[in-house]
């Protein structure tokens, strides 16, 4: 037992002396922790949710519309016309 916790602290003391070495310890962070790019892509991936429900919404309202309207009326501009006249 004694002999896994000095392996552990070993390997740990070598482990940090290479990441120094070699300077992975930047390389470590970068990956790890969240960077500006990290945060802009959440923003954008919360944008593009919200502007997906909203896309959603609108196409219902579109469909609601197109079932209750009804076709143009056929000559309306002649008959637009011949109202004018009479006027």
């Amino acid at each position: 037992m004694i002999q896994g916790i000095i392996v552990k602290k070993v390997i740990d003391i070598v482990l940090k002396q290479i990441m120094k070495k070699h300077k992975l310890d930047k390389l470590q962070k970068y990956v790890e922790e969240d960077n500006e790019l990290d945060q802009q892509m959440k923003v954008v991936q919360k944008n593009l949710s919200k502007y997906g429900k909203y896309i959603e919404e609108l196409e219902k309202e579109v469909a609601i519309l197109k079932k209750d309207s009804h076709p143009p009326i056929e000559d309306l501009e002649k008959r637009l016309n011949k109202l004018e006249k009479e006027k």
